[in-house]
């Protein structure tokens, strides 16, 4: 079975950054929908004969019949295990992030949502290949020759949409991204005035010599005014004497 590696870097010491979550994330999601899509080969669903038979999985025609086949299946199983391990460990950690305010809670709650399907869906095509295995087991070679085989061409187009599906997620995941860029620049410039501010009481606080003449010139100005009143009433009171 032919198989990628894909390098992920697992929680450690401290969180790690956003962006770097969102990576590893999305790399596990892929890496998973591959493996899947293989695993998906080795067995599938029987269309039933009527409407009330309930469909049994089928034998794929060729790899579950022989011990290489079926030890690959095993190691497949291994893969997708350690993926969602690797998906679950990640999800975690931006669990951690989304509580230090550093993250976004609905970009966390969709991929925790896709790894909840992720996780029922090998679930449910390791339990059919379990009981296609014990079928087979059962009724030997000469009956299982004769299941139907995967439907190559169904398989393709659900894996085409699921590309699609991920795709489209990549670009809502980029767009929650800029929007919490955003916010992040926003929060900074807020406390950048805030603290431009704290730094001007600051230094009124320590040179009381400031304030003190800051009161001296509003104190002269105000008498400045006062005596300018005074005088625009004498005038006005001689100007009237004048006149009369």
């Amino acid at each position: 079975m032919d198989s990628e590696s894909v390098s992920i870097e697992l929680p450690g010491a401290g969180v790690r950054p956003w962006d770097q979550l969102l990576r590893d994330v999305r790399e596990l999601e892929m890496r998973f929908d591959m493996l899947i899509a293989q695993y998906m080969q080795f067995v599938q669903p029987t269309s039933p004969k009527s409407a009330s038979a309930t469909p049994q999985p089928a034998v794929s025609s060729g790899p579950l019949r022989t011990s290489e086949g079926r030890q690959g299946c095993a190691q497949l199983e291994n893969e997708i295990k350690s993926v969602l391990g690797d998906l679950d460990a990640v999800i975690k950690e931006m669990v951690e992030t989304v509580q230090l305010q550093r993250g976004s809670s609905r970009v966390l709650e969709r991929h925790r949502g896709l790894y909840n399907d992720y996780l029922r869906e090998f679930q449910r095509y390791q339990s059919n290949v379990q009981n296609a295995l014990a079928r087979s087991d059962l009724i030997g070679d000469a009956n299982t020759s004769s299941t139907a085989a995967v439907d190559v061409g169904d398989r393709d187009r659900l894996v085409v949409e699921r590309g699609r599906i991920d795709q489209a997620h990549t670009d809502i995941d980029m767009v929650l991204d800029q929007a919490f860029s955003v916010r992040q620049d926003l929060s900074e410039q807020r406390a950048f005035i805030s603290g431009a501010t704290s730094r001007m009481v600051d230094v009124t606080e320590r040179i009381p010599g400031v304030n003190l003449l800051l009161g001296r010139i509003r104190s002269r100005k105000r008498k400045e005014k006062v005596i300018l009143a005074i005088v625009i009433s004498v005038c006005i009171s001689i100007l009237f004497f004048v006149i009369s």
